[in-house]
């Protein structure tokens, strides 16, 4: 699925990790599923009903690749494109990566050992799925 959107796979895979811990039911303030999906963030993408469409994982991971298509897209048209700027976009939202003028040392360093790899600039943090 990420393949197909030209999202490298694995950097996918550990977003996954990082955001919910592979878990399809994951709930955090708003955000919902494998890729912690905030309900606006969702109707950008999607004409389904949030509550109920957000916890089919597919639809979940369907809906959080077509917003990093978007944030990748955006980056790239501003001759900014890294896979450490495309992770702090999808977490920290994309006018908070530009208000830092798309620097990466202006963006917090993540505590998380998996989101600091991704940070560090590393886009395969983990082993890939057996």
């Amino acid at each position: 699925m990420a393949a197909a959107r030209k999202i490298d796979p694995l950097f996918a895979y550990a977003l996954v990790k990082l955001e919910s811990n592979f878990n399809p039911r994951a709930k955090r303030g708003e955000n919902r599923g494998l890729l912690q999906i905030k309900p606006r963030a969702w109707r950008a993408f999607s004409s389904l009903p949030y509550e109920t469409a957000v916890w089919d994982w597919r639809m979940n991971l369907a809906v959080g690749l077509d917003g990093m298509v978007r944030i990748k897209q955006a980056l790239t048209a501003r001759g900014v494109f890294s896979y450490p700027l495309l992770w702090a976009s999808y977490h920290y939202g994309y006018d908070y990566v530009a208000a830092r003028g798309f620097d990466m040392g202006r963006i917090p360093r993540p505590s998380d050992s998996i989101a600091y790899k991704m940070w560090s600039g590393e886009i395969h943090p983990l082993a890939p799925p057996r």
